[in-house]
Formats: C-alpha cells, sequence, structure tokens
C-alpha cells in the first residue's frame, strides 16, 4: 500500500506537467481538440505496446456479457477532463488549473461515497468530511485570489477583455470536470477488477476516448472548423509527450483504486498534483503562465490538502 501511495503521489504530479504539455501542443496545432486526440491516440498506442508485451489474462467477454454500460465512460470522463484543462492553463494558470478541478473531485468523491454509485461501498457522511470539503472551498478561493497575469515563456497569449468574462464559467465547468475526473477514477478502478488486469483497463479507457475524439474531430473538420496543416506550428519535442504522461496517470490510478480504495486514492494524486501545479505556476515551465507564489495562494493551497486529510480521516 504504500507503494501504491507513492505511485499516486508521483502519477499526480504527472497531471499539471501533462495539462501543459499539451496547452502547448493545443497552440502549435491550433485545436484543443486535435491536440486531445493526439495525446489519447499516442497514448493508446502506447498502452497497446504495454498490454502485448505483458500479454495479460483479460476477462473481456465476460465483463462484455455482465457488467453495467457505465464501466466504459471512463475514457469519455477522461476526454472531458483533458481538454476543459488545456483551456483553463491557457486562462488560469496551472495551479488554479488544478485547485479548480480538486474542489469538482472531492466533491465528487464525497458523492460516490455516500451514495455508493458506480459499485463501491457507501460511507456515512461525517463532520470530518464535510468540514475537509468545506477546506478545500476555502483553499479553492484562495489560491484564485486577485488573479493577475504574469508574463509567459511560450503558448498562447493572455485572454482579452471578452475572454475574461468567461472565467465564472469556466471555474464552474472546471469544479464539473473535477467530478468527472473522481468518476473516471472510480469507473477504471471497477473495470480493471472485472478485466483483471489495470493496464487493460487503462487501455480500454484510452480507446473508448481516442474513438470519441476521432469523432469529434470529423465533424469539426467536415464543419470547417478545424485548420488546415499548412498552418500549424512545429511544436518543440515534448509537445507530443501528452501521451505517455496521461496514460501513465491513468494506469496508476486504476492501480491504485482497488488497492488503496476512492478516496486514498484521489487524496494522494491529489497531493502531487497540487505540489506540481504550484512548482509549473511559479516558474513558468512548458511554456505555461507564470504566477509567483504568494503567501494567500500557499496559504489556499494548504487548506486543500488539510480539507483533502479531513475528509480521509472521515472515511
Amino acid at each position: 500500500m504504500l507503494l501504491a501511495a507513492v505511485l499516486g503521489v508521483a502519477a499526480g504530479a504527472l497531471l499539471p506537467v501533462q495539462t501543459a504539455v499539451n496547452t502547448r501542443l493545443s497552440a502549435s496545432l491550433r485545436s484543443t481538440f486535435l491536440a486531445s486526440l493526439v495525446s489519447f491516440g499516442i497514448g493508446t498506442v502506447f498502452l497497446a505496446v504495454v498490454v502485448l508485451v505483458l500479454r495479460p489474462s483479460l476477462a473481456l467477454g465476460a465483463t462484455l456479457a455482465h457488467r453495467p454500460w457505465w464501466i466504459w465512460i471512463g475514457g469519455l470522463c477522461g476526454v472531458v477532463f483533458l481538454t476543459l484543462n488545456m483551456v483553463l492553463m491557457r486562462r488560469l494558470g496551472a495551479s488554479v488549473t488544478v485547485v479548480l478541478p480538486v474542489l469538482g473531485q472531492v466533491l465528487g468523491g464525497l458523492l460516490i461515497d455516500v451514495t455508493g454509485a458506480f459499485g463501491v461501498a457507501t460511507r456515512t457522511l461525517t463532520a470530518w468530511r464535510l468540514l475537509g470539503t468545506l477546506l478545500v472551498v476555502v483553499g479553492a478561493v484562495l489560491v484564485n485570489l486577485r488573479r493577475r497575469p504574469g508574463p509567459r515563456t511560450g503558448g498562447a497569449p493572455a485572454p482579452g477583455a471578452a475572454a475574461s468574462r468567461a472565467l465564472p464559467l469556466l471555474a464552474v465547468a472546471a469544479v464539473l470536470a473535477g467530478g468527472l475526473s473522481a468518476v473516471q477514477t472510480t469507473v477504471n478502478g471497477e473495470l480493471g477488477k472485472a478485466l483483471g488486469s489495470s493496464i487493460g483497463a487503462s487501455l480500454a479507457s484510452f480507446l473508448v476516448g481516442t474513438v470519441a475524439l476521432v469523432v469529434l474531430n470529423a465533424v469539426l473538420a467536415a464543419r470547417g472548423r478545424l485548420v488546415g496543416a499548412g498552418a500549424w506550428a512545429r511544436p518543440p519535442w515534448w509537445g507530443w509527450s501528452g501521451g505517455l504522461l496521461g496514460a501513465t496517470f491513468v494506469a496508476v490510478n486504476a492501480l491504485d483504486a482497488p488497492l488503496l480504495g476512492t478516496s486514498l486514492t484521489v487524496s494522494v494524486v491529489l497531493l502531487g498534483q497540487i505540489v506540481a501545479g504550484l512548482v509549473v505556476d511559479h516558474t513558468g515551465a512548458l511554456g505555461a503562465m507564470r504566477r509567483p507564489l504568494t503567501a494567500p495562494r500557499l496559504g489556499g493551497a494548504v487548506l486543500v490538502l488539510a480539507g483533502i486529510l479531513a475528509v480521509r480521516l472521515g472515511g
């Protein structure tokens, strides 16, 4: 369990890096949805190679015949989460892109545990869990306090006044996307148990997401909403690595969820996400918007972590 927890923290730290990488790729390709497709496609190929090398025994027939339809939706949740994160990264910065979905993940995990959704064991709503949720909300507000966009080291330019007016809507969408991330973790964990392989569940999740993005990009292309290849700029070499990072993140989550449970898996992953998000934000690494680390923002991150621990204690 200790090794699983350490892997979860490391996987969580990959998520802000993946978002920054994919955001740079979307700027080069001039399409968020096309960048999502490239990322999912690369991740799918990588996971397929791993499955071919490891050759795990997959109970695919029994899963298709006897498991509910929702066990396959993890990839769709991942598509929404990944794509929205790229939009948020350009407009809000790395740490905010982490913290707002964190709120959604905590609320989503709380709702899943209380209702017993997706086949998980039902858990009682305790005072500790309510306190933890409140701390996460307050921490998220502090991290977003007095947003001041800084200079960029690369990527897309800062948004104008029209885009700024859409920020509250984006913030709400970020929380909802975080809830979908909690659903993805739970569903992929159940799929891994059904198939008898966490890596097989990760491949299935990425394959579903890739197919959905192929259809979406085909529709956009038919309507003339995608730019031609001649308008693309060449991304840096690391701009193609988002799919590998995402595949690793999903695989570790699918492995950890049955071992640690949904709540603890979400908690250790969020720890890695918050720390890495603040580092990327402060340094402006990988073309992210640079936002220096201030005392209120650091205090907000600490409150988010305290809220996560309180939710876990109220388990």
